[in-house]
């Protein structure tokens, strides 16, 4: 009679977060549990998140027999944290509303009253001042009051009216918060399945697959020390996570895999041209295959035996990399994103100062680093430094192992450019002066007051002729450049300044067009 009361109404387990797996775009979640098995049981596992994927959940039970997995749709009875702060937010938002509304009332009543006085004072006026009761003094004054009170109301009025519209605005922004959250968790699952096995304790781990429900992203804070050489690369993850339940003290694991992007490889089609007068009827593109989503079985036992790593490494799977974070981390659903450690990394680089005068009189520091690592330094956002001292923000692209990218590290304010006009003359040229031209004189000097040599890549720009009406003539450039790029008009001079010393270009050029004609960007 027990095993069948057992067997109808089921066994309610208890279960904790062991692992997530974090990819860009979703989150395997392994749960587990030790039961107490006597024979064949129903176990039922309520509470879990209304999104995961039906199709993805997968449970291992050693040493015991799984019978038919069963998804169902259930309810949560009492609101979560989340929800409870939010509806709080929600309330006072509502009650600070309601109290300028009060507010708005009692000022309306109020000019109302002082235009009701207002409109019967000149009759009053009159017949007193004709008894003499009361002093024309008196009466300005009264006037005066009037007309401060409802100048007053009117100001706070409007000043009400705009903040009601911004109260309104944060109102409406928390109630769409509160009924994304009521969706997240309100529609919960359960999972259903029999079991059977010798009478005994046994521990069930079961994983699904929450689609974008969490997410990670590199970030990077990369120090430059030009005296040594080198990049210091601190190497970060920021987790986030809204899959409606929190993570007290689970392991973490973040891919670069993108299990949910189509995997078949696309099929050529004909690529045909038409004439753009044509009428015709574009062939659709077919149809992307369906995604598939990620629900491979994951080895829990084996993770929960394993010991925490000392540092993060990489682990290549393929064509992704896994990273596993040491240690256990608790990050709540909704809550700010977490900066997780992955690497402190040593690049080896070679610093040069570049500057384009023409556009900006400052320069800069880069630096060409090698990621000597074997692993992809993934594409994110980063802070630069120089030394303790910090410079700006970037966005890294993808680096592979032994490739080297060039990164900004800010302005350097002891090597200093400046760039001059230093004359220009206007005359007309040709047979019957038909032609203009125009003549200018630049000098750039760069300065280095480092207590050491510093090389500096110089980029000296003159416009270049878009129509053959527009002739431009380099008739000096000194000292001899380095390269040249006819096509964007450059000249690059790449010297080394000793400490205090300058370097100084002078530049000459000319540009002729037709007389009574103006040109876009001479000037």
């Amino acid at each position: 009679m027990t095993l069948l009361i057992s067997l109808l109404l089921g066994m309610s387990v208890t279960s904790r977060i062991d692992t997530v797996i974090v990819y860009p775009n979703q989150v395997t979640v392994i749960r587990s549990a030790r039961v107490e098995i006597t024979g064949s049981e129903e176990l039922i596992f309520s509470g879990l998140p209304g999104g995961l994927l039906d199709n993805s959940v997968r449970v291992r039970a050693p040493g015991l027999r799984i019978g038919e997995v069963q998804i169902r749709k259930g309810y949560l009875a009492e609101p979560t944290p989340d929800v409870r702060r939010l509806e709080q937010k929600v309330r006072l938002l509502e009650d600070s509303l309601k109290m300028m509304e009060d507010e708005g009332a009692v000022l309306k009543a109020k000019e109302e009253f002082l235009n009701s006085v207002k409109l019967g004072a000149p009759e009053i006026i009159s017949k007193e001042l004709q008894q003499g009761r009361v002093a024309p003094e008196s009466w300005r004054g009264a006037l005066g009051f009037l007309a401060d009170e409802l100048t007053r109301i009117k100001t706070r009025q409007l000043r009400l009216q705009r903040e009601q519209e911004e109260l309104k605005k944060r109102l409406e922004a928390a109630r769409q918060e509160l009924n994304s959250a009521r969706a997240l968790v309100e529609n919960r699952k359960e999972l259903r399945f029999t079991v059977e096995g010798e009478p005994g304790s046994y521990r069930i781990a079961f994983s699904y697959v929450l689609p974008r429900a969490a997410e990670w992203r590199p970030y990077y804070e990369l120090r430059a020390d030009p005296g040594k050489g080198v990049v210091s690369m601190s190497y970060y993850a920021r987790l986030s996570q809204r899959t409606g339940e929190d993570w007290e003290d689970v392991r973490v694991i973040l891919s670069t895999a993108a299990p949910s992007a189509a995997i078949t490889p696309p099929e050529p089609e004909p690529w045909n041209l038409y004439l753009i007068e044509e009428t015709f009827r574009a062939k659709a593109l077919p149809a992307p295959g369906a995604q598939a989503e990620a629900a491979a079985y994951y080895d829990a036992e084996t993770e929960l035996r394993a010991g925490a790593p000392a540092e993060v490494t990489p682990v290549e799977t393929g064509i992704s990399l896994r990273y596993v974070i040491p240690g256990k981390v608790s990050l709540k659903s909704g809550e700010e994103a977490r900066k997780l450690s992955l690497a402190q990394i040593s690049l080896p680089a070679e610093f040069e100062y570049y500057t384009l005068p023409r556009i900006r009189e400052q320069v800069f520091l880069t630096g060409k680093v090698l990621n000597s690592t074997d692993f992809v330094l993934l594409a994110g956002e980063g802070n630069t430094y120089v030394g303790d001292e910090f410079t700006g923000s970037i966005q890294l692209p993808a680096v592979a192992p032994q490739e080297s990218v060039v990164l900004g590290f800010g302005v350097d304010e002891r090597v200093k450019v400046r760039r001059e006009l230093v004359k220009t003359f206007k005359s007309r040229v040709g047979l019957g002066g038909k032609a203009e031209r125009v003549q200018f004189v630049y000098r750039t000097v760069v300065e280095n007051y480092h207590p050491k040599p510093v090389k500096i890549r110089i980029i000296e720009q003159v416009p270049v002729s878009q129509q053959r009406e527009i002739k431009v003539t380099v008739t000096k450039i000194e000292p001899r450049y380095s390269e040249q790029d006819d096509a964007r008009g450059l000249y690059i001079f790449e010297p080394e300044i000793r400490s205090g010393e300058r370097f100084e270009i002078n530049l000459e050029y000319q540009v002729e067009y037709p007389a009574g004609r103006r040109v876009s960007g001479l000037f």
